[in-house]
């Protein structure tokens, strides 16, 4: 079972690929992980998932299984064959910024199983931590250090309502 969102963003592939990788930062905006380790391929670290709000926690191992700067990152977690859930986002540049693709698919002899029945909940979960990391992006792109036309506002008119060549 996978489950797969879209998001477009006007910033560039590399900029986006370095918050995405900021495995440690994910403690600022995502809702759910807590990830202990640098974004290594084939690097191995805990990650604990925030469960009821926060209320418990469970922590697990995690398997950084892709990374192709500025393209892609994704990890695999949870009990090889048994149960597994493969994350990744993917970042292609489009005319205007770039397009993430995030996706998260359940594999193993139960997660056939246990994908259909978290579906919904699943949906729900990615649709959240896509609106936590889109929150991220738009605080980033507001910090200073920005282009010029990025922080370009429109001019006034003069005081007294007359452009100088009435």
């Amino acid at each position: 079972m996978k489950e797969e969102t879209t998001l477009d963003f006007n910033m560039s592939a590399l900029r986006v690929w370095s918050l995405l990788s900021d495995l440690k930062g994910y403690a600022r905006w995502h809702p759910v992980y807590r990830i202990a380790g640098e974004a290594e391929r084939g690097a191995e670290m805990d990650v604990t998932w925030l469960l009821f709000k926060g209320d418990r926690k469970m922590t697990t191992q995690m398997v950084i299984n892709r990374l192709v700067k500025p393209q892609l990152i994704g990890w695999q977690m949870g009990v090889r064959g048994f149960l597994t859930f493969d994350e990744r986002y993917e970042i292609e540049p489009i005319a205007n910024g770039v397009r993430i693709h995030h996706s998260v698919e359940c594999r193993g002899i139960v997660g056939a199983l246990v994908g259909r029945m978290m579906r919904k909940g699943l949906r729900r979960t990615m649709r959240i931590q896509d609106a936590a990391f889109l929150a991220l992006l738009r605080r980033q792109s507001r910090l200073p250090g920005q282009s010029m036309r990025q922080r370009r506002r429109p001019l006034k008119s003069p005081p007294g309502g007359h452009a100088a060549n009435d």
